[in-house]
């Protein structure tokens, strides 16, 4: 008869960070369209420019955070 195992702590934190990543995704590809008014529309530009930024430290952070449990993923596989 086999012995059941209970997956390890490293396996458990790889699937969530699959889930993880996956949601990213998801939401990523779901982004509609941002703002309204006209391209040539002076404040719409504004808005777009705020969001742009506002997305791409949301993508630095999220970047940071990749990174880090990358890292420690590696440590505890022994990379």
């Amino acid at each position: 008869m086999a012995a059941i195992t209970k997956p390890s702590r490293v396996d458990r934190a790889v699937e969530r960070l699959d889930r993880a990543l996956a949601r990213l995704e998801a939401a990523a590809n779901s982004a509609g369209p941002i703002g309204g008014g006209t391209a040539g529309d002076g404040g719409a530009d504004a808005e777009l420019r705020a969001e742009n930024n506002r997305l791409r430290a949301q993508n630095d952070e999220v970047k940071g955070r990749l990174d880090g449990a990358i890292e420690r993923l590696e440590k505890v596989l022994g990379g």
